[in-house]
């Protein structure tokens, strides 16, 4: 068993994740074939030799993207771009650096963007609302903009994530774009910016535990939520944009102010409603007593007749 376990973790360590792999054929004649290529980080270009002696060396000697396959006449050479750039070679043995002869260009060019979601996809139009965008390829330097609106403060925490913050903009959905040095993607009716919601009047505006009142107002969403006196509504009702009906929690009596909440967090609030007590007031002692009195009289009339 360990045997096998052993073997199964070597497998795992050994085995790489590839990207592309551009060929390149090099001779018979005094030119590479291609002789510009374009691929992207991670890929791979192969030299391929036909029988003619030459080389395929890089104008820039150091650096992570140098190479140098010395002479070859059969056979491959291999080397992987990891970083984005134009990069220039030669045959040593034909041409120069920057020669027109035998020489050739790898340009490297990162992935464009693409941006599949905003989270939350909806705020208030006065900006403030801090947002993730997620997609693939993003890259340091990354912007975003809604609606023609910059995005505050962008920053990109790896290839698949965004984080910005909402710029303030007229109430309506609009598109989010990312814009990078490889080029820019784009989510229609990605974001939509409303108004704070408001609460006119409601009706009742004073009722016991269980019943439900009206609330009239304006910008009220699907999934709006609703507190009495900061305890949440156990039935809350969307009618439409402007009327809820909620059901008053069973909280103490006394004034109670109204909150409605929106899925975007945006909420308006209302001071004029009452919850009223379904206690009986306890009778004071002073009434008991003269209660008493009054049916001790009572009886003893009934007594002497």
């Amino acid at each position: 068993m360990r045997t096998l376990f052993v073997a199964a973790v070597v497998l795992i360590v050994v085995v790489p994740a590839f990207g592309a792999t551009m060929n390149v054929t090099v001779g018979p004649a005094l030119s590479f074939m291609p002789s510009n290529v374009t691929i992207a980080p991670g890929d791979t270009v192969s030299w391929n030799w036909t029988g003619s002696a030459h080389t395929s060396t890089s104008d820039n000697p150091i650096g992570p993207d140098s190479w140098n396959s010395g002479v070859l006449v059969n056979g491959s050479f291999t080397h992987t771009f990891n970083n984005v750039g134009n990069f220039p070679y030669y045959c040593a043995l034909h041409s120069f650096p920057g020669g027109t002869f035998m020489n050739g260009v790898v340009h490297v060019v990162a992935a464009a963007p693409t941006l599949t979601n905003v989270n939350p996809s909806s705020g208030s139009t006065a900006g403030g609302t801090s947002v993730t965008l997620t997609g693939t390829n993003f890259a340091s330097g990354c912007t975003v903009d809604f609606g023609g609106s910059a995005g505050v403060g962008s920053a990109v925490s790896n290839s698949t994530t965004i984080t910005t913050t909402t710029p303030s903009h007229a109430a309506g959905a609009v598109t989010v774009t990312v814009t990078c040095a490889s080029g820019s993607a784009s989510l229609m009716n990605g974001f939509t910016f409303n108004n704070a919601p408001s609460i006119t009047s409601v009706n009742p505006t004073s009722a016991l535990p269980g019943a439900t009142v009206t609330i009239i107002g304006t910008g009220f969403q699907i999934g709006a939520t609703v507190s009495f006196g900061g305890v949440a509504s156990p039935t809350v009702t969307f009618v439409n944009a402007t009327t809820l009906q909620a059901v008053v929690p069973n909280i103490s009596p006394g004034p109670a102010t109204i909150v409605v909440t929106n899925p975007d967090a945006l909420s308006a609030s209302f001071n004029g409603f009452s919850v009223i007590s379904l206690a009986v007031p306890l009778m004071s002692r002073e009434f008991l007593l003269l209660m008493a009195v009054a049916l001790g009289i009572v009886a003893l009339k009934m007594i002497s007749r």
